[in-house]
This record gives C-alpha cells, structure tokens and sequence, in this order.
C-alpha cells in the first residue's frame, strides 16, 4: 500500500511538471502604453498649491504625507484621493513669458516603471503669471517610478494695436506726496517694477503709501510740468502696439491760471518687463 502511494506521488509530480512546462510566459506588454488620467483641482476649496518647484519636473505623489508638503488648507480639507489605488502627478515650471492656458496631451508608459507627460502651453508676449502647474491622478505607480516632461511652448496670435487695462494709483488719504524730480525729467513717464523703485519717487510722513503687489502689477508714474493750475488728467488711453512697446495718451485740462505748474499722475496695470518701451503723448487743452 505505501509503495503505491509512492508511486502516485511521484506520478503527480511528474504530471505537475509537465504541466508547467506547458504553461505559457505572460506576453510582454507593447510598450509604449498610453495612460488615461484626470485632472485635480483645488477649485471650490479654501486649499492652495504651495511649495510647487516650478523647475519643469514631474512629482510622483503617493500618499497624503506627501500630498500634504504640497497644500495648504484651512476648514474645508483638499479633495481625497484613494492613494491606495492612484498616485498623483504634479507639474509646475517657470517660462519667460506669461501663461494663459495649459493643456495636458498625452501620458505614456515605456516600461514598468518609467513614463513621459506632454503638455502644452500658450503663452502671452508678456511677462505676467509667468508660472504653471498641473495636477493629475492615474493608475498607481511602482515604486520609485518616474515621469518625464515635455512642454511645448505656442505664442498667443495677437493683432496690434490693442487696449491695455490699466487702473489709477493714488496717494489721496495719506501723507506720503511724489517727490518733484525737477527739470529736464518733466513730461516723462517712469516704470515702477518693485518697492525699492518706488521709494525713489515717493516722499511720505510715518504713513504708508497704498501696497502694491509688483509680482503682478507694475506702477506707471507721469511727471509733468505746464502753464496753467491745476492739471487734470481728463482721460488716459494705453494702449499695447508690438511686443514690449506701449504708448500712453493722456488729455490733461491745464486749468485757467497762467503760473507754471508740476503733476503727477500714476496708474497699474499688469506686469510688463523693465525693458518694455512706452511713448507718452500729452494733449493739453
């Protein structure tokens, strides 16, 4: 009986060797693959993106302890994600130019643990918002995999000339007053691009001058000089005619007196670079 045993044993192990042997390999996967993904956002929440490098990589996120270096968040926490079952990639980067869209293209896996993010960015002819970023939840990630970027940068088309916003700064309300700069820098328009700048410009009595915030804005200040008290800016117009030159007109009633005067007007508008060009043209009446 036990000899029989035996040889079942060895004949159901023979068997199982076969068996095996017989088995198909698992096909390799036909590389590269394309990844279907969907965009996170923190609209709708008190949260916002902090930390973000901005240096053109791609952050493979795989739980909320790092999910969390990356948001800030006050009542309301930031929308879940099941890191059990997704990870999340965050882009960011810095071009040259402002950033008016973001389109994510493709997501492609080329093997078990390396992948490629292609987006692509419109960009302004200036130098507003000059940062982006993407978030995206995919499939679970191995371990230690990474995600290349490609970017591909497309210039916004622009007919010239057109209208710029702008909005007037004033120092009414406070004790601070603009600096008289004397002649021969009369009727002359001066960029304003950060605090130190300013300061230049402006002369002000243990009172703060209006905050600005020149990561977006920039300051335009007109210094001008006529016959005539006091000077009115009636009405301005800045208008944008190529890349980094602008012409601001400004219609100024000179009042009905006859003694020389100086003025001062200024007004923000959106960031634009230190090398920009601006033609002032002064129409008094």
């Amino acid at each position: 009986m036990k000899t029989r045993f035996i040889e079942f044993t060895v004949l159901l192990l023979i068997f199982t060797v076969v068996f095996s042997s017989c088995k198909k390999p698992e096909p390799e996967p036909n590389y590269p693959i394309k990844i279907s993904f969907e965009e996170y956002s923190l609209e709708g929440t008190q949260c916002q993106w902090t930390n973000l490098p901005y240096n053109d990589e791609v952050i493979v996120i795989n739980s909320n302890n790092e999910l969390k270096k990356y948001i800030t968040y006050a009542e309301k926490n930031y929308p879940e994600i099941d890191f059990s079952k997704y990870s999340l990639l965050l882009a960011s980067g810095k071009p040259n130019n402002g950033v008016l869209n973001i389109i994510t293209t493709d997501l492609q896996q080329h093997s078990s643990d390396k992948y490629s993010l292609s987006i692509g960015i419109t960009l302004s002819d200036t130098t507003a918002n000059t940062t982006w970023f993407t978030a995206l939840i995919v499939k679970k990630l191995n371990k230690g995999s990474k995600v290349g970027l490609s970017a591909s940068f497309t210039e916004q088309e622009i007919v010239y000339p057109i209208d710029v916003p702008f909005r007037e700064y004033s120092l009414e309300g406070t004790r601070c007053k603009w600096k008289n700069m004397g002649y021969p820098y009369i009727n002359n328009v001066y960029m304003i691009n950060n605090n130190e700048e300013l300061e230049n410009y402006i002369l002000c009595n243990n009172d703060d001058y209006p905050a600005i915030d020149f990561s977006k804005y920039t300051l335009l200040l007109v210094y001008g000089y006529s016959v005539g008290q006091p000077a009115i800016v009636s009405e301005t117009i800045f208008t944008k005619n190529g890349k980094d030159k602008y012409t601001l007109d400004l219609t100024v009633f000179k009042g009905l007196l006859t003694s020389p005067s100086v003025w001062f007007y200024a007004i923000l508008t959106s960031r634009i670079s230190s090398e920009t060009m601006i033609e002032l043209n002064l129409n008094f009446f």
